[in-house]
């Protein structure tokens, strides 16, 4: 693969996907590498500070979408409307995982916060959050790129109701990050509405980050 192709992935997963073609199945294949990337990538030595749902019932990825209602169309009258990113053929939602777990003793011994997270010795230590939050950021960066990689048009929400998503799929804890993988609906716009093909979602240029060579 040249470099040309790893780029053009690159932004094509940089863009989101507000509608989708739900005439076609994502193969067995491609699903388990998505997941592999979804669940062997890297994070603070190597915990698993998150659980990964699969979702591709139509029935309970219409539900989750209905507690997406959040990005603003009309900020005088408050007025806004679901992100249909979550419509895609694939819904990956990411779960935070409060209580981690290890096989033994052995393996608690990974950090001084995971030992005093074993120990009960903290209720809320504020690296092992961290280390959550940037692991599920990984995860979803190698779940974007790899998808694109495959062909797939991507998009992720954060903003959502998580009690309500919570009953959905019936979750324990509280659900960090929802990711829509799937097909591009061809006759549309990326940006219109997967559902509301009146409304068009706005776009926002990549803003400039310096690269600082030492």
């Amino acid at each position: 693969m040249d470099h040309q192709t790893i780029e053009k992935a690159i932004i094509k997963s940089q863009h989101c996907q507000r509608n989708w073609d739900l005439s076609k199945d994502i193969p067995e294949d491609d699903l388990n590498t998505i997941l592999f990337a979804a669940t062997q990538c890297p994070s603070k030595q190597n915990v698993a500070f998150y659980t990964v749902h699969a979702v591709m019932d139509r029935t309970k990825i219409e539900a989750i979408h209905n507690h997406t209602d959040g990005f603003i169309v009309r900020y005088a009258t408050n007025e806004s409307t679901t992100n249909s990113q979550t419509l895609a053929n694939l819904l990956i939602v990411f779960e935070e995982k409060p209580n981690l777990t290890f096989n033994d003793k052995k393996d608690v011994l990974r950090n001084a916060q995971t030992l005093a997270h074993y120990n009960k010795e903290v209720t809320n230590d504020k690296s092992l959050v961290r280390d959550k939050n940037m692991a599920v950021g990984v995860a979803a960066g190698y779940v974007n790129l790899t998808s694109a990689l495959l062909g797939y048009a991507t998009g992720c929400c954060a903003c959502f109701d998580p009690n309500g998503i919570k009953d959905v799929l019936q979750l324990t804890n509280n659900p960090i990050l929802l990711m829509g993988i799937g097909y591009k609906d061809a006759n549309l716009n990326r940006r219109v509405h997967h559902s509301n093909h009146n409304f068009i979602f706005p776009t926002k240029s990549k803003q400039t980050i310096s690269v600082i060579y030492h």
